[in-house]
Parts: structure tokens; C-alpha cells; sequence
């Protein structure tokens, strides 16, 4: 098996394939390890068997995804994740354990995926998504479905904005401190900017507000739930928002229908990044994992008044794209500083 990874999108990019060495005795074992969910009445087990899905994010959302479709015995999976593993994500990813922080998530939850499933094929992108590749992504794939597993709502209408483009149904999941909200999403029906027509302005990240490992898994696991029973022919969510509220231990099902105002997305142009881009990451950060090479750098901890004058004058009229890990402290900055920018003549925006 020839394997290729790489995890810096400046790089030339090829996809990581893990395929049965002996897809024959593997479909063997297949019948039997599945055969109780193939008794389930009105479930296509063979369309599930045949169908590729694609899942992107591979952490708190993703690892419960992930670890069912491959129970569940789905043929194929893409999986898109830059990130790697750390101490705090295993109270939500339990694909992971100790051994394994500092290595791949995407990487690492495919192996686990396939040691479940001997026939599973999964095919790993270790890289971050983003606008200018999502549309060939999407394309080259070709999915049955794509499963949103990331944690930031940016990352979440670009990949919402993208499905809506090509027409793929999207099985959609956010979840924070007690709570979580599934939903499935098609063209020409309910989108997400139904929903949120733009990011809630109170947001805040999993590290900012905490999050319950076991909500994750709660959420998690309806989105494979949706997935399954998309890939199935039955009945899914779309048209309507489903939410959990752990600690009073209740669902709530809500009707959704289309904003009759809202233009449908046909272009990604809105996600043009900026020609200057502002890291506000802390430095341990930065040198531990380079998102952006040139980009300008200054620590949300380090924004002072001065410091982001002094940063801001020599860039007078352009439009600075501003980026963190997940997007929030990115938000945080453009919240406190979009003022001070304004004298300068500088846009500030996310990316």
C-alpha cells in the first residue's frame, strides 16, 4: 500500500488510503459483524455497505461519527482533519488514548476506524479546509453524504455554503458545555444560513465555555444516526432541528422552513482570504503548528491598545483577515479592536 500524507496546505497534497489487503475474507467477516443491524426492517444494508461518506472534523464530534459508520459497516469514508492529538481531547475523543497526543487525528481515527471494520476503505486529507479546495474536494469525492464534524460556525458555512453549491445533502452537529443541536441540510430546501443567518455573536469555543465529553457523544452519535438512515432510505431530519439539553435530560424537535429572502449560495468568492492575515494564537502556538507562514502575529493576551495601533497604521485601507485555532479568539479581537481598525481605514475579518 503506498501512503502519502502531508499536513501544511502550502505543500502539494495527496490523500492518505487505507484499503483492505484481502477485501474477500474481509467482506466475509462483513456479513456476520453486521448481521443483526441487516435484520432491521425497511434498512437497505447494502446501500449502506456501497455508500461513501464523507466526514470532516475527526475530534469531539467526529470520533463517535466515525467510530459508528464504520460499525455500521459503511463502505467508504474521506476524513478531513489538520489537527493532532492532545491531552485535553481525550475527555470527548475516545478514538484516542495517552500514546497517542502528538499524533494525527484524521490519521489515527482511520486506523481505529478500520481495526472495527477489516472492509472498510477510508481515505485521509491532514489539512485544513478551506475555500479554495473544498469545491474539488467535494467534487473528486463525491460523497452519498458529508457529515459536519467540525467546531467553528466559519468552518461550518463555508462547508454548508459548499454542500449547497454541489447539491450533497449535509448531516450537520454543533455542540457546547451541556447542550447540542443536529440538523440535515439539502439544496433547495433548508440551509444553514436558514438557521443562523449569520455567527451568533455571543459564541464561544469548547475551550472557552467547556463542554461535557459525554454530550458529544450524545450528539455524535444522532449524527451518525442521520447518516445511516440517509444512506438507509429512511426517514432523516431535514426540515427540522433536533436539540439535547443534558442536564435537564430533554430533546426538542423543531420545524425549520426556508428564509424566503435569502440569495442560495453559488460561489465561494465571500472566502477570498485577505492578502494580509493576523495570527492572534499565543507564540507556543504559532511555532507548534504554522497555519499561515507570512502571516502578521499578535496574541489576543498581547492586544493592547498601543500594540494594535502600532500594528494597524502601516496597513491603512486593507482588509486584514484574523485567525485563531477555532475562531474564537479571532471573533474576540475583531469584537474589541474592529473600532480602533476603523481609523485606519482597516477591515478586520475572520478567516
Amino acid at each position: 500500500m503506498d501512503v502519502t500524507s502531508h499536513d501544511r496546505p502550502s505543500m502539494p497534497e495527496a490523500p492518505q488510503i487505507l484499503a483492505p489487503q484481502d477485501p474477500a475474507q474481509a467482506q466475509a467477516l462483513e456479513a456476520e459483524r453486521v448481521s443483526r443491524q441487516d435484520r432491521l426492517p425497511g434498512f437497505d444494508q447494502q446501500a449502506v455497505a456501497n455508500a461513501h461518506v464523507l466526514v470532516i472534523g475527526a475530534g469531539g464530534l467526529g470520533c463517535p461519527v466515525v467510530q459508528a459508520l464504520a460499525a455500521a459497516g459503511v463502505g467508504s469514508i474521506a476524513l478531513v482533519d489538520h489537527d493532532v492529538i492532545e491531552l485535553s481531547n481525550l475527555q470527548r475523543q475516545p478514538l484516542f488514548g495517552i500514546a497517542d497526543c502528538g499524533r494525527a487525528k484524521a490519521e489515527v481515527a482511520a486506523h481505529r476506524a478500520r481495526e472495527i471494520a477489516p472492509a472498510l476503505r477510508v481515505t485521509v486529507y491532514r489539512r485544513y479546509l478551506e475555500a479554495s479546495w473544498i469545491l474539488d474536494l467535494f467534487a473528486g469525492e463525491n460523497p452519498a453524504v458529508i457529515v459536519d464534524c467540525t467546531d467553528t460556525f466559519a468552518t461550518k458555512y463555508l462547508i454548508a455554503d459548499a454542500a449547497e453549491i454541489t447539491g450533497i445533502p449535509l448531516v450537520w452537529g454543533s455542540v457546547l458545555r451541556y447542550q447540542g443541536s443536529v440538523s440535515v441540510f439539502r439544496t433547495g430546501l433548508v440551509h444553514l444560513r436558514d438557521l443562523f443567518p449569520t455567527t451568533p455573536a455571543t459564541l464561544e469555543s469548547c475551550a472557552e465555555a467547556g463542554v461535557l465529553g459525554a454530550t458529544t457523544a450524545v450528539i455524535g452519535s444522532l449524527m451518525a444516526t442521520e447518516t445511516l438512515k440517509f444512506l438507509a432510505g429512511l426517514p432523516t431530519l431535514e426540515g427540522r432541528l433536533l436539540t439535547y439539553e443534558a442536564l435537564s435530560g430533554t430533546f426538542q424537535n423543531f420545524a425549520l422552513s426556508p428564509d424566503p429572502k435569502r440569495v442560495p449560495v453559488t460561489d465561494l468568492g465571500a472566502y477570498k482570504l485577505p492578502k494580509i492575515l493576523l495570527d492572534v494564537r499565543e507564540q507556543n502556538e504559532r511555532e507548534t503548528q504554522v497555519k499561515y507562514p507570512d502571516s502578521l502575529h499578535l496574541p489576543l493576551s498581547a492586544a493592547t491598545e498601543d500594540a494594535v495601533r502600532a500594528m494597524l497604521k502601516p496597513l491603512a485601507g486593507e482588509r486584514v483577515g484574523v485567525f485563531c485555532k477555532s475562531g474564537a479568539r479571532a471573533a474576540k479581537f475583531i469584537q474589541d479592536w474592529d473600532a480602533v481598525a476603523a481609523d485606519y481605514g482597516v477591515r478586520l475579518t475572520g478567516v
